[in-house]
């Protein structure tokens, strides 16, 4: 029997290796997927045009999923309007519509914030917040600041969202794609029923949030800036290398973070490369132990590589803030009243 084990264990061993050391090698999957032209901005959209598409097939929702895509409005007390949007038949999302405190006249600009695991929309409106704090009322200082806020509902547990998604992949589909589709569906609704500026929409997303944050922008290009807090990262050492500088994926219970295809070409800065020229704001925190600031430099440089070759530098920024796994207001609401 332990012979048999052994020879268990060596072979996944093996497949374990070989797998790491594909997933490990970027530059070689970069160079299989990605032509990018930095000729001229036109150029650049598109040379990454069928990266775009490819990226959509990524997020691809069951194919006969059909959506009611109905919005009502039911008024709270406080500033806050609860938004539900029937997606289907059973399937309802719910969000939170804060429109900005300050004296600002319609239409407004609007902050779709997306919470991360252990998170709510309340605790982005500021009714409450994680412990240690993440969110620190930042729908409260968006609007104070002149901003609507939305911030939607999303499965925030692991255990919901693993659930979730091994169910999708028999359906060639994942629960980010299930999520992103309710996610720009919620910005068609909101765009046709509130009070809201088409033309000044950013996202800022923390966490898991931050995920959706770089999985929705490549997509919805309505969306004119983004903020990726306490998310980005050096993508295939997050998941598959066990380091004591940060948490690795492939060690915890986090199936749902294993998106399909998601190392054939779109690492993060690949994604961030969907994004650009849009401003784009990433927050690191020294203290979060979901990334280790030397990888992430590693990766933002590569990042910052696509807006240098455009001569846009000044669209991406990284702020790595002393803090933990949380968002920064001051820096985040600066760089949206700057480009916004």
């Amino acid at each position: 029997m332990s012979a048999l084990m052994n020879d268990q264990n060596e072979l996944g061993r093996g497949y374990e290796s070989a797998l790491r050391e594909i997933l490990l090698d970027v530059d070689q999957t970069s160079v299989m997927h990605w032509q990018r032209s930095y000729s001229s901005l036109d150029s650049y959209l598109a040379s990454v045009r069928d990266n775009r598409a490819r990226w959509s097939e990524v997020l691809a929702v069951p194919s006969s999923w059909q959506s009611d895509e109905e919005m009502e409005i039911l008024p709270q007390d406080g500033p806050d309007e609860k938004i539900r949007v029937r997606m289907r038949p059973g399937l309802i999302v719910d969000a939170y519509f804060r429109p900005p405190a300050a004296p600002v006249p319609p239409p407004f600009p609007l902050v779709l914030f997306l919470h991360g695991i252990g998170g709510s929309a309340e605790m982005v409106m500021g009714r409450s917040d994680t412990v240690p704090p993440s969110y620190h009322g930042i729908g409260r200082h968006l609007a104070q600041e002149g901003f609507s806020v939305l911030a939607p509902t999303l499965l925030n547990t692991f255990s919901s969202r693993n659930r979730i998604h091994r169910m999708a992949l028999l359906l060639a589909s994942s629960v980010w794609g299930l999520e992103v589709k309710a996610i720009r569906v919620l910005l068609d609704q909101a765009i046709r029923r509130l009070p809201i500026d088409p033309e000044r929409i950013a996202v800022w997303g923390h966490s898991m949030g931050g995920a959706y944050t770089l999985y929705t922008l490549p997509l919805e290009e309505r969306c004119k800036a983004g903020v990726i807090s306490a998310w980005f990262n050096r993508r295939p050492a997050k998941m598959v290398v066990q380091d004591p500088h940060y948490s690795c994926f492939l060690f915890t219970e986090e199936e749902h973070a294993f998106l399909p295809s998601l190392l054939t070409g779109f690492s993060d800065s690949d994604l961030v490369s969907l994004i650009c020229p849009r401003p784009l704001l990433i927050q690191t925190g020294e203290q979060d132990s979901i990334s280790w600031p030397p990888l992430v430099e590693q990766e933002f440089r590569q990042a910052q590589l696509h807006y240098q070759k455009l001569g846009l530098e000044e669209k991406i920024r990284w702020d790595r803030h002393d803090g933990g796994h949380e968002i920064n207001v001051s820096s985040g609401v600066k760089f949206l009243k700057k480009w916004m």
